[in-house]
């Protein structure tokens, strides 16, 4: 009975509606209602200039214009998701139920930068209260034979639009993803691969260090150079074709796997591994396959030499997929040029390259773990015991993303009891004999002794810092949060969040970050702390943005404002207008970004 009732209810509600139109036109018989022609009753003004586009609709009495009914398409290229649209009222539709929608006006400032001679073609529909509704109306706009870059312009509830990823600031991603463009395959090469290099010694690449070197020394016998390099230059293919893989289908499906991998339950797996590893160096356990198995990569590696190759190769794989995941502008520019063009060959590529110049320290670290070191002796089982520690290190990295509180209290522990038994060494079986390397031990004991202090000092004062221990005991520096106003939100708090801003006057910077970011505690640690951007950012509002779960919504947000992953930073003018050309990929320069701060602001 009830299905049959929730059946007949859409029409009910038709006919009443119907009913009631009726009633309301037989009362106002003596003047008698027809609907506007739809340029009447939504007339619409164009305003173009060579940088930028006003569109004004003036909406007449008794009708709307629906919010989620509005596309913007050049060349074939649709650009709506990039809109910030003004806040619309909630209205419960007889045709589309819950929607929002526009009365009297809707204002939209569009900046138009890099689209001469092209035609822009609008969609729109409303509907008059009287009961009709129109179909969509569609408007072609020839833009501009010249334009120049422009910044979006202010207008309140209005918003620019990113039509060609303009200038990723700072760090450039646009730069690369012009490079690809220009599809010249050797400078391509060549720029992503140096641009990889220059990624090598920052967090994307030293913690695979001692998982690579622990490989090589792990071989016995001794590998001889060649040997070691082959295994190196495996580890580093495979990091490489991973990233070209993974940044390739990122690109095409607006899904990035490094981030979904991000998982507690995938870091808490590779947390539990790094520790067996750990046990297994200082001898508590004793990793060993299955005997057969065992017997049959034996015989493969005296026939063919390879299961050592393949081992490391998966190594390479993961590392690339969980260890370091990093965004920065190389893989940024790639990952936009490949979702704007459908072209995965030229951006893959470029990424591959990237990855190959982020393996070169990796070559030359694997190469030469396993010829600097004396014949094989008692001394071993000192190194044994530095890689144990090593992966204890890299075990609280990985923990780090899922439970960030715990990281000091466990380097500062770790730390203290490693450089204890630093002091012990000189005096082991064998003795070191040598005054440089006593020498050497000690300072290193030493060093790490103050580090553990520092940390604990900084556990007490309620500042726990890994990279500025000893920061709160200045009286010079303060949080950011002090000089602005800063709140941490989730993806679905934004769009309020960014209207209370505009009706404030407040420039805005999203900070999109997670727990798992590496790039992001660098970002927290070096650049907002900066004197210069503290000052800079004192006008403004800062809403950190947590993508840490990855959701569905998180990964709409991201791609509405062109982030690849965190971190990344939007920024919004005061009257509430996105600021397209401005966005922050990975850590940028210090005084540039003050520079790019103070600009914004003056706006």
């Amino acid at each position: 009975m009830n299905s049959y009732f929730r059946s007949f209810l859409p029409i009910l509600c038709c006919c009443l509606s119907f009913f009631i139109t009726s009633a309301n036109a037989n009362q106002l018989f003596a003047t008698e209602q027809h609907p506007l022609a739809a340029d009447k009753a939504f007339a619409l003004d164009k305003q173009i200039t060579a940088n930028k586009m006003v569109l004004v609709w003036t909406i007449a009495n008794d009708y709307y214009l629906y919010q989620d009914k509005l596309r913007l398409v050049i060349d074939d290229r649709d650009i709506t998701s990039a809109l910030v649209l003004p806040a619309a009222t909630p209205k419960l539709d007889p045709l589309f139920g819950d929607t929002e929608v526009y009365y009297n006006q809707l204002s939209l400032q569009i900046a138009l930068p890099n689209v001469a001679n092209k035609v822009l073609n609008l969609t729109y529909q409303g509907c008059w209260e009287g009961g009709v509704c129109y179909p969509p109306q569609q408007t072609q706009i020839n833009l501009p034979v010249a334009t120049v870059d422009g910044q979006p312009l202010s207008s309140y509830g209005t918003t620019g639009i990113n039509t060609s990823n303009q200038g990723v600031y700072g760090t450039d991603a646009n730069w690369f993803t012009q490079q690809l463009a220009q599809a010249n395959l050797m400078a391509l090469v060549v720029v992503f691969f140096l641009a990889g290099f220059g990624l090598a010694l920052t967090p994307c690449v030293l913690p695979m260090v001692p998982i690579l070197s622990n490989l090589i020394v792990g071989i016995t016998p001794k590998p001889s150079a060649g040997k070691s390099f082959l295994l190196s230059l495996t580890y580093v293919l495979a990091m490489a074709i991973t990233y070209s893989l993974v940044g390739v289908m990122a690109g095409l499906s607006g899904a990035n796997l490094q981030i979904a991998l991000q998982h507690p339950i995938i870091i808490a797996i590779m947390v539990l591994l790094f520790l067996v590893f750990a046990a297994a160096m200082f001898d508590w356990i004793t990793i060993q396959m299955p005997v057969g198995l065992q017997n049959r990569l034996n015989q493969l590696s005296q026939q063919q030499a390879s299961g050592h190759y393949f081992g490391v190769g998966i190594i390479g794989v993961i590392s690339a997929l969980v260890v370091g995941p990093c965004v920065a502008a190389p893989l940024a520019g790639a990952l936009l040029y490949i979702g704007q063009t459908g072209d995965p060959y030229t951006g893959g590529l470029g990424l591959f390259a990237l990855g190959m110049g982020m393996g070169v320290p990796l070559l030359l670290v694997g190469t030469s773990a396993g010829q600097f070191l004396p014949k094989a002796g008692a001394w071993m089982n000192r190194v044994k015991y530095v890689f144990g520690f090593l992966m204890l290190y890299l075990a609280i990295w990985m923990l780090d993303r899922i439970l960030p509180i715990a990281t000091v209290p466990l380097v500062a522990t770790l730390t203290l009891i490693a450089s204890l038994l630093l002091w012990q060494v000189p005096r082991w079986q064998p003795p070191i004999q040598h005054i440089l390397g006593r020498v050497f031990v000690y300072g290193l004991g030493l060093l790490m002794t103050g580090y553990s202090i520092a940390l604990f000092v900084s556990i007490l004062l309620g500042q726990a810092s890994l990279l500025q221990p000893l920061k709160p005991l200045s009286t010079q520096t303060t949080q950011v949060a002090s000089s602005s106003t800063m709140v941490k939100v989730k993806a679905d708090q934004i769009p309020n969040l960014l209207v209370l801003a505009a009706a404030d006057k407040k420039p805005v910077m999203l900070d999109f970050y997670a727990d798992w970011c590496v790039s992001c505690k660098e970002l927290d640690s070096f650049v907002f702390t900066d004197n210069s951007v503290r000052k800079a950012l004192q006008d403004f509002a800062v809403i950190k943005v947590d993508v840490t779960d990855n959701s569905e919504l998180d990964q709409t947000l991201m791609q509405k404002y062109n982030i690849v992953g965190p971190p990344g930073l939007v920024f919004f003018d005061k009257q509430g207008a996105w600021l397209s050309s401005s966005t922050v990929v990975g850590v940028p320069n210090t005084s540039d970004f003050a520079q790019l701060l103070t600009t914004i602001a003056a706006q």
